[in-house]
Parts: structure tokens; C-alpha cells; sequence
């Protein structure tokens, strides 16, 4: 008789009413199958994979770990050299600012520097009263 015959006729047998505590699949599967040590027979798992399994798997984890992390550094490499190219952009632009209000501030200085003449020549003319300016 076949493995799976013997499965199908004591599930049946299992089934009959006349069967005061009935077996479930997993225990008919150890009876008829055999118990193997860290396996559970009809379900296909392994409890516990060899050492070398468990490496290759531990060292495939690690793979994909090592994966993840470079693209993480990659984008953060990418992330920094556009921060470097939005600040050195933003360094020529307040160079730029800073040139302009140098010569906005030239520009103050000489317009200051005018009307002080202006007014240095007006105040003797001012106190001698030989000059009169006004309109007639």
C-alpha cells in the first residue's frame, strides 16, 4: 500500500463516528509517515536548517543589508552635492548683494561729501550777504 493510500484510509478511519477522540491531519501524518527530527512531516517545514543553511541565509540578509545601505549613502551623496551647488549658488548671490551695497555706499558717501562742499561754500556767502540768490 502506498504512502498516500495509507494517509486517505486513516483519515477515514478517523473520521468514523465510532472514533471516541479522532486524530488531526498532523498527527495521522506522523503515524503513518514517521517521525524525523526538526521537520514536520505532511507540512513541509523545517524547524531548524543545517548550519551552513542558516549561514547562507544570515549572509544573504547581510547582502541585502549592505545593499540597502549604500543606496541609502548614495542618495544622501546626491542630497549633499545639491545642498553644495544651493549654497555656493546663494555665496555668489550675496557677493553680488555685498558689491552693490559697496557701491550704494560709495554713492552715499560721495553725495555726503557734496553737500558738506555745498554747504561750506553757501555759509560765507550766507554771513556776508553780498550774495543773494533769491528769485525776483
Amino acid at each position: 500500500m502506498s504512502l498516500i493510500e495509507r494517509l486517505v484510509n486513516k483519515t477515514i478511519e478517523q473520521s468514523q463516528p465510532e472514533v471516541t477522540s479522532p486524530m488531526n491531519e498532523f498527527e495521522i501524518s506522523i503515524e503513518v509517515l514517521g517521525r524525523r527530527p526538526g521537520y514536520l512531516k505532511g507540512y513541509g517545514i523545517h524547524l531548524r536548517g543545517s548550519s551552513s543553511t542558516r549561514s547562507l541565509a544570515k549572509s544573504a540578509e547581510r547582502d541585502a543589508e549592505v545593499v540597502a545601505l549604500k543606496e541609502t549613502v548614495a542618495v544622501q551623496a546626491e542630497q549633499i552635492a545639491s545642498q553644495a551647488e544651493q549654497m555656493n549658488a546663494q555665496a555668489e548671490q550675496m557677493n553680488v548683494q555685498a558689491e552693490q551695497m559697496n557701491t550704494q555706499a560709495q554713492k552715499t558717501a560721495d553725495l555726503e561729501a557734496l553737500v558738506h562742499q555745498l554747504l561750506a561754500r553757501s555759509q560765507p556767502a550766507a554771513s556776508g550777504g553780498s550774495r543773494d540768490f533769491s528769485c525776483r
